[in-house]
């Protein structure tokens, strides 16, 4: 197929619009980071780049896992306890298997951390096909259910830590981190773009009752989106045990932080879904807000400042992509009348 001229300009226009969000972040960072020459955010050294990639990649895949629910047209409370509790079972079971000293613990870590949340989500998603009872209120009651796993599982005594663990560490704090997003993002797209329950799913978010109608099997179709979304929050659960030391849950839906605090991604992927696909926008949401947290940090602004950053932000793109239409519309006519003004200027000159 032959490409244009025009299809080109469009796609570099596209990609223009994705990446200036991230870029235009960086550069007011590092502006404002001159004043103190011998501390310069500097994005391109080893020592920036690898805690933001290593970040945004866990990021990208737990917004990726909201993400895939919301875009069939449910949100799942219960991914944060899926999250925690596959990190917690899984951590404990191959450290128990091979060793918590193991010099390549991690694929074990992985694996198990994955089947875990794979079950935990078929049990979600069983109990709201076959009770019938909203997912919002089904997917809290099972939440406060999977936040006991640890309590029972840990006691009242943290799990190994293997956090410190050379075999399992790498997993969150190397750019190995790369591998399990590379698997989240594939199994996002491939389910998707390329299956057939991927596009019943669709229909199913578009107008579920002529979907029915047409004889998809609605109760089937939902057991494969929760067991692709148990993929994606197993893959998240796998680098949170190595990020976070495995503990019991000391509050109910504590859990839920997890979701809450990584939301605008997904957000973002879905709005840049006009664009590029929102697997890759939401990896560029997740970018931005690393890009910001770590310059914001360097800067010196605390716990408190950061999250009233991160509430800010999060006002100001739900403004933008909720009226994103009438501001387009609104910088285009403003263009238009700045170069309608300009222009007798030129031609007198």
């Amino acid at each position: 197929m032959k490409v244009t001229q025009k299809q080109v300009k469009n796609a570099s226009k596209k990609c223009a619009a994705v990446f200036v969000l991230p870029v235009l972040i960086y550069l007011i960072l590092m502006f404002i980071s001159l004043r103190n020459p011998s501390n310069v955010y500097n994005i391109f050294s080893e020592a920036t780049i690898k805690p933001i990639l290593v970040e945004a990649s866990y990021v990208t895949i737990v917004a990726l896992g909201i993400g895939f629910q919301l875009k069939y047209g449910r949100f799942d409370f219960a991914g944060g306890a899926i999250i925690v509790v596959s990190a917690v079972v899984g951590g404990l079971l191959s450290s128990k298997m091979i060793g918590e000293g193991a010099a390549v613990g991690w694929p074990l870590l992985l694996l198990t951390c994955v089947l875990v949340a794979v079950a935990l989500s078929v049990i979600n998603a069983s109990v709201y096909v076959w009770l019938k009872i909203p997912i919002s209120v089904c997917s809290l009651a099972l939440a406060f259910l999977f936040e006991s796993i640890p309590g029972l599982l840990l006691g009242t005594k943290p799990g190994p830590e293997i956090q410190f663990a050379t075999g399992y560490n790498v997993l969150g704090k190397t750019y190995l981190v790369l591998l399990p997003l590379a698997i989240a993002v594939i199994i996002y797209i491939v389910y998707d773009k390329f299956t057939v329950v991927g596009r019943q799913s669709k229909l199913l978010a578009n107008n579920q009752l002529s979907a029915v109608n047409i004889g998809i099997n609605e109760k089937k179709n939902t057991i494969y989106a929760y067991i692709v979304s148990g993929i994606l929050f197993g893959l998240a659960g796998a680098i949170y045990a190595t990020k976070s030391r495995l503990a019991p849950v000391e509050a109910p839906l504590a859990t839920t932080g997890t979701l809450f605090s990584n939301i605008i991604p997904s957000l973002v992927g879905l709005f840049l879904s006009r664009w590029i696909d929102d697997s890759a926008g939401t990896f560029i949401g997740a970018l931005t807000i690393q890009i910001l947290y770590y310059g914001l940090g360097l800067l010196g602004v605390k716990n408190g400042g950061l999250k009233l950053f991160y509430a800010g932000f999060l006002a100001i793109f739900i403004f933008i992509s909720g009226f994103w239409d009438q501001i387009w519309i609104f910088l285009k006519n403003l263009f238009k009348k700045i170069t309608q003004k300009l222009a007798p200027k030129v031609k007198s000159q």
